[in-house]
């Protein structure tokens, strides 16, 4: 149950850092290099992200997933 708090209170910051990592970064096919991005920014933030990234990785994807389908990002001219 702690594992799921502590990913539903980064839920936020996730999506936020999701989408700030998409600006900096545009483009379908960098989404390895995104997430790998992500987990070095969130385990230096906090060592014990490491703990409950395999919860974290799958949360993004969702996320990621939506984003896509829904339009969150923008599309390549």
């Amino acid at each position: 149950m702690n594992a799921i708090l502590k990913v539903i209170s980064l839920l936020p910051a996730l999506i936020s850092a999701i989408k700030a990592l998409e600006d900096a970064i545009p483009g379908a096919g960098r989404g390895e290099a995104k997430l790998a991005a992500l987990r070095e920014i969130l385990s230096a933030a906090d060592g014990t992200v490491a703990a409950i990234w395999p919860t974290i990785e799958k949360v993004v994807a969702v996320v990621v997933g939506l984003l896509n389908r829904e339009g969150g990002f923008k599309k390549d001219a």
